[in-house]
């Protein structure tokens, strides 16, 4: 089991595959790769998103809500996914500018009991039980249920001593679909590209500040800061799916889809 409810600073950049190649190498003086993944950092991550029947998790970001939360759960790696896989049930909330991320380890017919039918989970201690009664709470009240999947390769770097909560992270291959919606389903023909392939996006994940060395990076490459939420641009690029409009105050940053 793994529970995090610290909140963190989150930013996040697009960048060409030049900016990243360019990045990536200068971060080895710096950083380390994650060793959940493999000798450079690289895992694939796979997400089913649940949601309101209205798509209330969406809206939220379109109309820039100051506090809001999402469900998943979530896979690492390449293996086929059993019903004995193990699984991340995450709740993400951002309150202002500050990400926190509750999550709890589950088998993957446990997580999906969980969060498609409301199902208890017995054996967990205090910090587990608040995260699975959270669960519970929000799919009851807002009636939950399965949304959208989303996967992409990930690079993943860590923070040494210097630099102990720091972590920055490069997706790539984003891919979607609103149907089939099991992590079971192996028929990844059916995913679309929700981003071009040739796009990455740099998360920068700090419990403070951003140290001088990477913020002098970022301005060196010309990273510019984007909101782009991954769900929501999977969502509006499905082919699928034609999501009802509201009137909202966001204005689109990127050419490929809003966050």
């Amino acid at each position: 089991m793994n529970i995090n409810g610290s909140g963190r600073y989150e930013l996040k950049y697009v960048l060409t595959r030049e900016q990243y190649s360019s990045i990536v190498e200068e971060l080895a003086a710096y950083m380390r790769p994650d060793p959940h993944g493999d000798e450079d950092g690289r895992y694939l991550v796979t997400s089913l998103y649940y949601d309101t029947p209205d798509y209330k998790a969406y809206w939220d970001k379109m109309e820039g809500l100051r506090f809001r939360r999402k469900l998943r759960v979530r896979v690492y790696g390449e293996g086929v996914v059993t019903p004995d896989t193990i699984c991340s049930v995450e709740i993400k909330q951002r309150t202002n500018r500050t990400v926190q991320k509750k999550r709890v380890a589950l088998s993957h017919s446990t997580a999906i009991a969980l969060c498609g039918a409301g199902a208890g989970v017995n054996g967990l201690p205090g910090a587990g039980r608040a995260v699975i009664d959270e669960v519970q709470y929000l799919r009851s009240v807002l009636q939950l249920q399965a949304a959208c999947i989303v996967s992409y390769d990930r690079q993943a770097f860590i923070g040494t001593e210097r630099d102990p909560g720091l972590r920055v992270t490069f997706d790539t291959n984003m891919k979607g679909r609103t149907h089939d919606l099991s992590l079971l389903s192996q028929d990844y023909a059916e995913n679309h590209f929700f981003v071009p392939p040739q796009w990455y996006v740099m998360e920068i994940k700090a419990d403070g500040h951003v140290p001088y060395w990477l913020t002098g990076l970022i301005t060196q490459h010309r990273c510019t800061l984007r909101r782009i939420s991954k769900y929501c641009t999977a969502l509006e690029q499905s082919p699928d799916l034609h999501l009802n409009q509201r009137v909202t105050t966001y204005q689109p940053e990127f050419g490929f889809g809003s966050n």
